[in-house]
């Protein structure tokens, strides 16, 4: 699975590698970011996890979401955006996303350059299509150490904890 052009939360060496597969807009994806990162804060060293975007159809923000997402990372903000994002879930419209990133003290103008280019565009489509590529037909799906993991998010930290690695 190509992680070049992926968001990392954790560092480089860590010797277990979680990717996940998500949407702004799903409850279950926000929960699992939660505990993604009460993971890393409880597991410091352990996990790398990698982000990927996974819109689903039927979430009508989830595809913005993931390119303010990308707009704030060229910034260098990606998972400042990505929790804000998940803190205001229930709240996404198209006015919101340059309102969060003034809160993030971002370059807006820049922001909203980056949010409707064909870059941020064509990063989102390229995770949804490697997605679809593995069978992903949800979200959050995670993968440990490039298997899939079947099971709740609230399992994962047993499951890296007994990862090979």
């Amino acid at each position: 699975m190509d992680l070049a052009h992926s968001y990392r939360l954790g560092p480089e060496d860590a010797p277990v590698e979680v990717v996940v597969f998500s949407d702004f807009q799903c409850a279950f994806c926000k929960r699992a970011a939660a505990e993604m990162r009460r993971i890393n804060t409880r597991r410091p060293g352990r996990v790398k996890f990698y982000f990927k975007h996974y819109p689903l159809s039927y979430h009508p923000q989830a595809i913005n979401a993931a390119r303010a997402s990308q707009a704030a990372g060229i910034q260098g903000k990606f998972w400042e955006m990505h929790d804000i994002l998940y803190a205001h879930a229930t709240e996404l419209n198209d006015d919101i996303y340059a309102d969060l990133a003034t809160r993030l003290d971002l370059d807006v103008k820049r922001f909203n350059a980056d949010m409707s280019s064909q870059r941020t565009a064509d990063e989102v489509s390229a995770d949804r299509a490697k997605g679809e590529a593995l069978g992903i037909d949800g979200t959050p799906y995670f993968f440990i150490d490039r298997i899939p993991f079947h099971g709740s998010y609230l399992d994962l930290e047993q499951a890296i904890l007994r990862s090979r690695r």
